[in-house]
């Protein structure tokens, strides 16, 4: 039930100017009565703004870009919106609104919590909410009979196969994650389903196809819970993952950008032409034995070409060998789609080669080798992205990544610039609400909104966190430690984790740019510690997490995945320390393109592109501390170059403002309550006999 009731004195003025604006004020007059129903009610400006400006954007169908800081509550500020999308548009057909996060734990928390209890809240209880996965989370019934053909009767591949024809025989839904019990990874890469080798109705299972009830089960949803992945997937793929949508909400838009360049990358692994052969083989009669040996060798000349260098990643410089060797690989590939194009299709085994009789089976073969026809030519195509002598001048980059141990290779070309992509493909099609607690670069949205195409007709916000930063938290900036690019400063950062670590009693998050840093401070510390110390790697993420919390004064040194995505709040972390600011490895090959791109535009390469991610990396460095009201803590920033550099500045302003202490001895000791209050005795035990060599 809507509840409505004058809201002159709370609403903004331009909500009540129209009818989409007064429907917007109702959607904010129900955000009130469902907070009174929270056991802790309290009211929040900057999630009462949220609301507002999202069902605003909702209602005009325009674009909004919005800062919220932490603890505003921005999970509330668009759901609340994208709940009454279903009663602004009455009894007319409407189209889902989509929400897509970065991480698997705010999906968890909007399916299980949030929109819950907000649909019970306002009396929507027929909500219906669904939640998007891939394609390759379903069973392709199909390729399971297919692989069945092939296995041996005992082996304990067929043990898995049986007991998953057993599953579907009781009702299982073909939905990996409701298995009891777990399938080998190489098994469910054979049976998983995927858009090249569906025949669509033509199909005997289409009737019983797993993935085609989950994705018409989408049609019924009014919201839509998918991931960035996913997303930009689909829309890599034209559209045809989601039901059709108009309205998308990008939490956590932070990292929409590594997504968005992660789905238009274009990638070739070692495998991927001897997999397509051994499909081929798998429905054909035996495989001409020539393609074998031409593809065996030809594959063999490329693997040691890239394996001449001694990086384990690196951009790809082609000399005449290189292109010679593709052109040879693909003249093969093209010389196997002719011959597929030329085969008798009663040889195709989609049952069995003696059970194609009727014209329908013959058409079910077409269909088939139809599909790997495609399958052919969309891998010659990919492999004609690294033919080009100099990507560059077609705005990409390609790239390598070896792995020695494993003997394994993947090309991979990259996009140097997605904002035009997005910007037609996305942002000029669908009403799009990008929200995070760290989008602003001192207090702007504009390299958000260049980097990913946003064009001006977008409306943008930043809103406060509702913490009192100046009460609950200090910024400690050291001002004795050597440039982070000498031979000493491992040294000398190991010595002042130590002290902080005193000070703080531990409790504390050491977060390092590099792993090479982390464990060479790590292991010359950890002996020397009082405290529980774990390194990251030393078990799973969530039960490293779990540990933290449950192990008083326990310290965790880590890198990029404890950046961010990490909510501990109370006492357990009371001090995050990071060793530099987090510019992006010099030696990546997609960021060394883009710099020389920027610089080949004659546009500021640093103060565009390189200054901004590391600031946004950084706030979500800081922000791991300060996770609830009654939070208090230390940040300590270690890399000197914040005060001594002209763009520290800009780096500072960013950030929440704080209290800022240049000397450890200035750390106010109320940040840490008792704990913080040790002997000198116990200090020396942690600094003395400290490696003079990392």
């Amino acid at each position: 039930m809507l509840i409505c009731r004058p809201l002159e004195d709370s609403a903004p003025k331009h909500l009540l100017e129209s009818p989409q604006s007064r429907f917007c004020m109702q959607i904010l007059d129900t955000y009130f009565e469902i907070l009174k129903q929270l056991n802790r009610y309290e009211r929040r400006e900057a999630q009462e703004r949220m609301v507002s400006q999202v069902a605003k954007s909702f209602a005009d169908k325009e674009s909004l870009v919005i800062e919220a800081g932490t603890g505003s509550g921005k999970s509330f500020g668009y759901l609340i919106p994208a709940l009454f999308e279903k009663i602004r548009h009455g009894d007319s057909k409407q189209k889902p609104v989509v929400i897509s996060t970065a991480t698997i734990a705010l999906q968890e928390q909007l399916m299980e919590k949030d929109i819950p209890f907000l649909a019970k809240a306002a009396g929507m209880e027929k909500l219906e909410v669904r939640l998007v996965k891939g394609r390759g989370n379903y069973l392709c019934i199909q390729k399971l009979t297919e692989l069945e053909r092939q296995i041996k009767p005992h082996s304990s591949e067929m043990l898995h196969i049986n007991y998953l024809k057993g599953e579907l025989s009781r009702g299982w839904d073909g939905d990996l994650a409701n298995l009891e019990l777990s399938i080998p990874q190489e098994l469910w890469k054979e049976v998983r389903s995927d858009s090249e080798d569906c025949l669509g109705r033509r199909c005997r299972f289409y009737d019983q196809n797993p993935y085609r009830k989950a994705r018409e089960d989408l049609d019924h949803a009014d919201i839509l819970i998918a991931n960035h992945a996913l997303y930009l997937q689909d829309l890599s793929a034209s559209q045809s993952l989601l039901p059709p949508h108009e309205t998308v909400v990008f939490d956590e838009a932070h990292q929409l950008k590594h997504w968005a360049l992660s789905a238009f990358t274009i990638r070739i692994g070692k495998f991927a032409t001897q997999k397509l052969l051994q499909k081929i083989h798998r429905r054909l009669q035996p495989l001409p034995e020539h393609f074998h040996h031409l593809i065996a060798d030809s594959e063999a000349a490329i693997f040691e070409w890239l394996f001449r260098s001694e990086n384990s990643v690196f951009r790809l410089y082609p000399d005449e060998l290189f292109l010679h060797l593709i052109k040879k690989h693909i003249q093969v590939l093209q010389d196997l789609e002719q011959w597929l194009a030329g085969m008798d299709v009663k040889q195709l085994s989609i049952i069995r080669p003696d059970l194609i009789e009727s014209d329908l089976d013959l058409d079910k073969a077409r269909v088939q080798r139809e599909k790997l026809k495609q399958q052919l030519q969309g891998l010659i195509a990919r492999w004609e992205f690294f033919l080009e002598e100099d990507p560059f001048l077609k705005h990409r980059v390609n790239w390598v990544e070896v792995d020695r141990e494993r003997l394994y290779y993947e090309l991979k070309s990259t996009p140097l610039n997605i904002a035009e992509m997005m910007g037609t493909q996305l942002w000029q099609q669908k009403t799009a609400v990008l929200t995070s607690a760290t989008l602003a670069v001192n207090h702007k949205l504009e390299f958000v909104r260049k980097d990913l195409g946003i064009g001006e007709e977008a409306h943008d916000l930043v809103l406060p966190s509702p913490f009192r930063y100046e009460d609950q938290c200090v910024l400690y900036l050291p001002s004795s430690l050597p440039d982070p690019n000498s031979d000493q400063y491992n040294i000398a950062i190991t010595e002042e984790i130590a002290d902080i670590l005193h000070v703080s009693q531990g409790r504390a998050f050491v977060l390092f740019t590099s792993n090479s840093a982390m464990h060479r401070v790590s292991h010359a510390l950890i002996p020397r510690l009082p405290f529980p110390c774990k390194v990251q790697g030393d078990m799973p993420r969530n039960r490293l997490i779990e540990w933290f919390k449950e192990t008083p004064n326990s310290v965790i040194f880590a890198t990029a995945t404890f950046w961010e995505g990490i909510d501990v709040p109370g006492d357990s972390l009371s001090c995050v320390i990071m060793d530099k600011i987090p510019f992006s490895p010099p030696n990546d090959p997609v960021n060394q393109a883009v710099v020389d791109y920027i610089k080949a535009r004659g546009e500021d390469w640093f103060g565009q592109y390189v200054l901004p991610q590391a600031v946004i990396k950084l706030k979500q460095g800081f922000g791991r501390l300060i996770r609830a009201g009654d939070d208090k803590g230390l940040v300590a920033i270690l890399d000197p170059r914040i005060r001594q550099k002209g763009y520290g500045k800009i780096i500072q302003r960013s950030l929440p403002a704080v209290q800022t202490v240049y000397r450890l001895d200035d750390v106010p000791f109320w940040l840490f309550g008792l704990a913080g209050q040790v002997n000198e005795d116990d200090a020396a035990l942690i600094t003395s006999d400290l490696p003079q060599a990392i």
